[in-house]
């Protein structure tokens, strides 16, 4: 499995608020492949930060691999209200995108792009 992940801190304007900084943490987790191996593993770092109150981006930037398992993955996350506020991903790598656009899931897999 190619993933790593990591706990970041952000400082967040949240809601615009004048002279009032939240910080928020999430975990940022890099994918090289998104395939039906990593999906076991990544649902449990998933589980996990959602657990400890800790949001999760996903890096799909560079994925260069992803099946339709991994896809399955991207848009349950994206169906199901108690995840989708809290679970995101970058703009997805190529790959990615031909991948969603070819099994019609490209609007579930745009939804839950984080633009940064």
């Amino acid at each position: 499995m190619h993933m790593h992940s990591e706990l970041i801190m952000q400082e967040d304007l949240g809601h615009e608020m004048e002279n009032s900084i939240a910080t928020c943490k999430h975990t940022q987790v890099a994918l090289d492949t998104l395939t039906i191996a990593d999906c076991a593993g990544l649902v449990e770092v998933i589980r996990q930060s959602l657990n400890q109150g800790i949001s999760v981006v996903l890096d799909l930037s560079n994925c260069q691999e992803v099946d339709t398992a991994g896809m399955q993955m991207l848009v349950t996350i994206q169906n199901d209200p108690a995840v989708n506020l809290r679970v995101h991903w970058t703009k997805p790598s190529e790959v990615v995108a031909m991948k969603a656009e070819r099994l019609g899931v490209q609007s579930w897999i745009n939804a839950g792009f984080l633009e940064n």
